[in-house]
C-alpha cells in the first residue's frame, strides 16, 4: 500500500486526474511504491513482464539493445509519466530496459491486477489508449525527425523535446536539469557523440545554450526553427 501522500500523486498523474473518489481509491489499493538510487534498473529488456509504473518523483531512462549489441535511449521519462507504453494486454517480455537516471520514486500496479481495472473501469482504459496514442505519435515525429533532420535540426529538436518535456520557465529562459551525457543524446537521435558536441559547441557559441553540465538553460528565441 502506498503513503496517503502518494495518493494525491495519483490524482496528479495524467492517466488519473479525471477519475471520480471511487476510481482513483481502486488504483490506490493496487498501487506499491518502490524507491531507486541513480543506477538501479527497474526491469531489464526480455525480462518477465510483472508490472506498470507510474513516476512519482525522478527520472527513468528506457533503452533497447539492437542486433548489433549498440544501446538506444527510446526515451526519458519524468514525474507523472507511465512505463512501459506496450504489452498491457499481452504476456510479452519487457520491450527494453529501464534504468533511474536519479533517486527516483515508483508507483507499481501488477499487470494482471492493472488489466483487471482497465475492465472494471473503461474510463481509465480509454485513457491508457490515448497515452499510447500519443506515444505513438511521438514516435513516429521522431523516426521523421531522423530521416530528413541534419545534424543540428536534430539535436535541437531533441533540446526542444526535454524543455517542452522537463525544462521549468522562467524570465531569462528554459531551465533543465538532466543528467544525459552527450553520448546519450546521440544515442537518442542515431549520431555521434563528437556530432552531438559540435552542435553543442556551437549554440553555446550562440547563445542559445548557457549553464552548466546537468543542469542548462535553454534560450529559444536563439535555437531557429
Amino acid at each position: 500500500m502506498i503513503s496517503l501522500a502518494a495518493r494525491q500523486v495519483l490524482r496528479e498523474i495524467a492517466l488519473f486526474k479525471d477519475l471520480t473518489e471511487d476510481e482513483l481509491d481502486a488504483v490506490y489499493n493496487l498501487a506499491v511504491e518502490h524507491h531507486y538510487g541513480r543506477g538501479d534498473y527497474v526491469f531489464m529488456e526480455g525480462d518477465e513482464r510483472e508490472a506498470v509504473y507510474f513516476i512519482r518523483r525522478g527520472l527513468i531512462k528506457i533503452v533497447r539493445v539492437d542486433e548489433a549489441g549498440r544501446e538506444h535511449i527510446v526515451n526519458i521519462l519524468g514525474t507523472g509519466e507511465m512505463f512501459p507504453h506496450v504489452g498491457f494486454f499481452q504476456d510479452s517480455p519487457y520491450p527494453g530496459t529501464a534504468q533511474a537516471m536519479e533517486a527516483s520514486s515508483l508507483l507499481a500496479i501488477r499487470c494482471a491486477q492493472f488489466d483487471k481495472l482497465l475492465v472494471e473501469y473503461p474510463n481509465i482504459a480509454r485513457k491508457v489508449m490515448r497515452v499510447m496514442g500519443n506515444r505513438i505519435l511521438q514516435l513516429q515525429g521522431k523516426l521523421q525527425e531522423l530521416a530528413v533532420f541534419d545534424a543540428r535540426e536534430r539535436v535541437t529538436a531533441l533540446l526542444k523535446h526535454f524543455a517542452e518535456a522537463h525544462g521549468t520557465v522562467k524570465a531569462d529562459g528554459i531551465y533543465v536539469k538532466l543528467p544525459i551525457t552527450h553520448g546519450e543524446m546521440a544515442h537518442m537521435v542515431g549520431m555521434t557523440r563528437e556530432s552531438v558536441n559540435r552542435v553543442w559547441n556551437q549554440l553555446r557559441r550562440e547563445g542559445a545554450i548557457s549553464g552548466e553540465r546537468e543542469e542548462w538553460v535553454l534560450h529559444m528565441e536563439k535555437m531557429g526553427p
